[in-house]
């Protein structure tokens, strides 16, 4: 055991490259305790090791070498508290952030995964969905230079962090009026889903009653639904189903996924419930 160590020998009991300590020497962060006069070799105290375990342990926990020489300044335990409590705050709003781009980006490989393996499934299905919340400035569009400008805004507006192409809860709203008199082109109004509508005003929330839903799905442009819509109502006429609400044309495959315009997705869903003796079908 010897208590003067080299550069590279200081570099690798720490677990660190001798670079590093160059770096750190020519900062003013973390210096040699003594530099040979002839030869300008570097050499560092085995005491200085805890010095050393302390800066990494800070730039493990992502200060940058500012923020270190600052926890060195005036050390003492009321300074360190209150860096380190700062620290904490933004490692738990970083933490909170991940989540929730790890929980958009599950939820987007399960829906993906289901898409690849989904193989003769009927065009239209009934499907019972949850309450849901969007996010909307009330803006209707009616072509893709309308939806770029469209999404924007939205985007601008929100405040989380997790994307909104990536997760599924991009889409417009078709008004009921709209679909029973089958004008299936007509401008719509473009939303997202909300996750945290409480943190949003309430002027630009439309809510989506939980119930039976007919959804069909097609591939194309967000301009190319009439065809689907179409198939869409003949079988809620057969079937004896009323439409009861807004429909929503939701993005399911993107150009955030693929390039191949052949697999663009979307989904429409049309809340429905069935027709009794008293009630009439208009228009569809």
């Amino acid at each position: 055991m010897k208590e003067r160590l080299s550069i590279s020998e200081m570099a690798q009991l720490r677990g660190i490259s001798a670079e590093t300590l160059r770096h750190y020497d020519r900062i003013d962060l973390f210096k040699p305790q003594h530099v040979d006069p002839h030869t300008g070799y570097r050499y560092y105290s085995i005491f200085q090791y805890e010095v050393l375990g302390t800066i990494k342990e800070l730039r493990q926990l992502g200060m940058n070498t500012n923020e270190v020489k600052q926890y060195f300044n005036e050390r003492n335990i009321k300074n360190s508290t209150d860096i380190l409590a700062a620290k904490h705050e933004e490692l738990v709003r970083k933490l909170k952030e991940m989540t929730a781009l790890e929980e958009n980006i599950r939820d987007k490989l399960a829906f993906l995964r289901e898409v690849i393996a989904e193989v003769g499934s009927p065009a239209v299905t009934i499907r019972q969905l949850g309450r849901r919340k969007l996010f909307t400035l009330h803006q209707k569009i009616n072509s893709n230079l309308e939806l770029c400008y469209g999404v924007l805004g939205l985007e601008n507006r929100l405040t989380e962090t997790a994307p909104i192409l990536a997760s599924n809860r991009l889409g417009v709203l078709l008004s009921q009026e709209d679909l029973e008199a089958r004008r299936f082109e007509s401008p719509s109004t473009i939303f997202v889903v909300a996750k945290r509508a409480t943190s949003l005003p309430k002027v630009n929330l439309v809510t989506i009653p939980a119930g039976s839903f007919a959804c069909i799905r097609y591939y194309g442009e967000l301009w190319n639904r009439s065809e689907s819509l179409d198939t869409l109502c003949r079988k809620l006429v057969e079937d004896g189903y009323v439409i009861t609400g807004d429909a929503l044309q939701i993005m399911q495959v993107d150009i955030t996924i693929t390039d191949n315009p052949n697999e663009v997705m979307f989904e429409i869903q049309v809340p429905i419930r069935k027709q009794t003796a008293n009630s009439s079908y208009h228009g569809v």
